[in-house]
């Protein structure tokens, strides 16, 4: 299957409509998720007359950020697709009525595709989203049902291929998980981006096997396709596959079913990079951890690079076989943490340019104090704004990002003044009946270590300009990874404890007001 439409059925619209849904595929790996969902997906297809097509966007402000940042991708997955060239996109605000108009006449086209040369309804749910994209990704992306090579045109695929190499199993890479697109440096992603740096400059060589591990969001994916990026720059005739835990599960799974197991095992031994994201996905899935293990060791001992990503470090899958732990600690261990204020502030400040909107900076910074999680849920947010500021008609300040973000923040005010350590201090002593003295001493006793991390976690929080050396200078000359636990400790029971959260917000209020 080709992918594209044969031209020339009468209904050009129902055409335009099947190149669209099949365009998504493509958009959906050329376009951050947020702006994917919030502007991409609404789009309605309305006509295709001579060579101009025209499509339906909701708002003025839509139709601005798509002419400005994406009219190209969105022209290229259409002329991919009614196999054309030269093609004219035009993006016109469409009322309600045609929306829903349009939307009729897409579910009205359902019937045509069985009688187009595309995959059928069964077709696209049996394999995801991003394998129609293949056509434009570096790397190729196999079906996850495996199948052996077709008798018919073997000769072809040896020649395209080499005798005896199979396909590689990969999934779709990002063109924007680039390195230079990654806010390295800091001291919450320094080891980390070093080490996927070198073993991209030479796979097999260094740091082998590499484990990254951080919760969602952190850049662990951005990471791993950045390798795979930069190894296919560097050293274009190597064997790269990029895949998932679930990925290699369902691969796996599926060729049990169909009896082509072999296939499989020389499908991902046959590689020279081997890159796996969420391996915590594997844990507890026996037979799938068995083969995972075996595919490892043979990559292993053939020195072929390895990298893997998971949500927690080695030591932490307790549902994994301790052969298994063992070997992913064997290498260099890498850990991404939540990323500090002036990294959260830098990939605002690079999101605003790329995006071509005009944030202040002070509403930037509001963002990034409030929001510590990860960086997607920062872009998500960032988005939000613009979006809603746009069909309000509103200046993002401060003010209107409060409203508008106020499901991201926990308790979280806009600076009205400014505070002092002694102030916040003081402040927490008097809610835990304690003193001012007693926080900053020695003391180790549970309910004063509570004060004491609440004090710290409100430093950070309502005077970021402050770095951790100042903080545990304030506390008694506490080091920097003091600070860094009581910080984390106290996110994590806000999550768990409603009453402290009460008493905290309680504590920013009186502060701020």
């Amino acid at each position: 299957m080709s992918g594209q439409l044969e031209f020339g059925e009468e209904d050009r619209s129902a055409t335009l409509r099947i190149a669209w849904k099949l365009s998504l595929h493509l958009l959906a790996s050329k376009v951050s998720t947020s702006m994917f969902q919030g502007f991409i997906v609404p789009i309605q297809p309305l006509t295709y007359e001579g060579n101009v097509v025209t499509l339906g966007v909701s708002s003025a402000f839509a139709r601005d950020r798509l002419e400005h940042n994406h009219l190209n991708a969105i022209r290229s997955a259409l002329e991919f697709h009614l196999d054309t060239t030269g093609l004219q996109v035009q993006l016109v605000v469409s009322s309600r009525e045609q929306q829903a108009e349009s939307s009729r006449k897409a579910s009205a086209t359902a019937s045509v595709q069985t009688a187009l040369p595309l995959d059928t309804e069964a077709d696209e749910e049996a394999d995801p989203p991003h394998v129609a994209a293949r056509a434009e990704t570096p790397l190729q992306t196999p079906s996850v049902q495996p199948r052996p090579t077709p008798k018919s045109n073997s000769r072809k695929t040896e020649g395209r291929r080499g005798a005896d190499l199979p396909e590689i199993p990969c999934m779709p890479l990002n063109g924007r998980f680039l390195f230079e697109n990654f806010l390295g440096g800091g001291r919450s992603n320094r080891l980390a981006f070093a080490s996927a740096s070198a073993v991209a400059e030479r796979p097999g060589d260094v740091y082998n096997p590499l484990f990254l591990y951080g919760g969602p969001g952190l850049g662990k994916t951005h990471l791993l396709q950045s390798i795979a990026h930069d190894i296919r720059r560097r050293h274009p005739k190597m064997r790269i596959a990029y895949v998932s835990g679930e990925y290699f599960t369902q691969h796996y799974v599926s060729s049990l079913g169909a009896k082509v197991i072999e296939e499989f095992r020389r499908q991902h031994r046959a590689v020279d990079v081997w890159l796996v994201d969420d391996i915590q996905f594997i844990a507890g899935k026996e037979q799938t951890k068995e083969e995972f293990f075996h595919t490892f060791s043979a990559l292993y001992q053939t020195g072929k690079q390895i990298v893997l990503a998971s949500d927690r470090s080695p030591r932490e899958l307790n549902t994994m076989d301790e052969r298994l732990r063992s070997r992913f600690q064997s290498g260099l261990i890498a850990d991404i943490s939540p990323p500090e204020l002036e990294t959260r502030i830098a990939f605002l400040q690079k999101c605003r340019e790329r995006e071509g909107v005009d944030v202040p900076d002070d509403v930037l910074l509001y963002i990034a104090d409030a929001i510590q999680s990860n960086m997607r849920t920062l872009e998500g947010a960032l988005t939000r704004l613009i979006a809603s500021c746009s069909i309000m008609n509103q200046s993002p300040t401060q003010e209107v990002a409060q409203g508008v973000l106020s499901e991201y923040f926990i308790g979280k005010p806009i600076r009205v003044r400014k505070v002092t350590i002694d102030e916040i201090v003081d402040a927490v002593a008097e809610q835990f009946q304690t003193t001012s003295v007693q926080i900053k001493g020695p003391g180790r006793h549970k309910d004063i270590a509570l004060a004491r991390h609440v004090a710290m976690h409100l430093c950070r929080e309502l005077m970021p300009e402050l770095n951790t050396s100042i903080t545990g200078a304030a506390f008694g000359g506490r080091d920097h990874a003091t600070i860094v636990y009581a910080c984390q400790r106290i996110r994590t029971l806000l999550q768990a404890d409603p009453g402290l959260k009460a008493l905290v917000n309680q504590l920013i209020k009186s502060l701020m007001g």
